[in-house]
């Protein structure tokens, strides 16, 4: 019987993935106080961190319930908080993390707006008028820094994509080699994954079958269809985290490599 690659091993991803995730919340463990260096944007990168470790803890939770394609949907979303999160890293200064922070003052007035022009008594219930003259305030003191911008107006880099690409020439820059883990991530796990969260017909496809007498509407999720979900989500989990060990010291460095070879299966003669 032929051996069943890592990537698709269920069993062996479940068990990765509880490991990493419970490494990686001892790592984050603990006071990182302004004294000791950390900036803004390095809070920032902690947090987004943490909401790493929980979305790929949802996702495992839903994989264990044989809820693959919601699975995406959530790795889809850790994409996006790995890839901030290594750009808060790697190539935010200051303004971009005070950018970042104050840009949802911007959003919720705007959202806001639509919401009250969609239907101005609803939009009275759902939003009193005090709590509105509030989130006006704040939009007044913030929209100036993001009206003539476009995307992700927050940031210059003002894509995700574009975002994974500066990490990983920051990355490479500082290795003397090409690096192209993240934009990888984008191209290929979260483009995936984005036809799930947003619907698109070749996500649903699987739901129905057909049958000699019409559609039979049941999905059967394989093992390793499962695996392949846990797997993308402890790869990204994996590249972060090494960044935010660096970080935080660059203590763990070859403890963090270890566990990338015992989950990918990589022996120690090839690592």
């Amino acid at each position: 019987m032929a051996e069943v690659s890592p990537a698709k091993n269920l069993k062996h991803q479940l068990q990765q993935a509880t490991r990493i995730r419970e490494y990686a919340y001892r790592l984050l463990e603990g006071d990182h106080k302004a004294g000791d260096g950390f900036e803004r944007k390095d809070y920032i990168a902690f947090a987004l961190f943490n909401r790493c470790l929980q979305t790929h803890e949802a996702a495992e939770v839903v994989i264990r319930k044989s809820l693959v394609d919601d699975g995406w949907v959530l790795i889809r979303s850790l994409v996006e908080y790995t890839v901030n999160c290594a750009y808060m890293l790697q190539v935010a200064d200051a303004e971009t993390a005070n950018s970042y922070a104050d840009y949802s003052d911007y959003e919720r007035y705007r959202q806001y707006e639509d919401l009250e022009t969609t239907d101005e008594d609803l939009a009275g219930q759902v939003v009193p008028r005090e709590q509105a003259d509030k989130l006006r305030a704040k939009y007044e003191k913030v929209h100036a820094r993001y009206d003539d911008k476009r995307g992700d107006r927050w940031c210059k880099d003002d894509r995700l994509y574009k975002r994974a690409a500066r990490v990983d020439e920051r990355i490479s820059e500082a290795k003397t080699e090409k690096h192209t883990d993240f934009l990888w991530l984008i191209n290929s796990i979260w483009r995936y994954a984005s036809s799930y969260a947003h619907g698109s017909a070749d996500s649903i496809a699987a739901q129905v079958t057909e049958t000699r007498d019409g559609v039979k509407v049941q999905r059967k999720y394989s093992e390793e269809e499962a695996a392949e979900v846990l797997y993308s989500a402890n790869f990204a989990l994996y590249l972060v985290l090494l960044l935010v060990d660096l970080r935080l010291g660059g203590k763990n460095a070859q403890e963090i490599k270890r566990r990338y070879s015992e989950w990918a299966g990589i022996s120690r003669e090839e690592a």
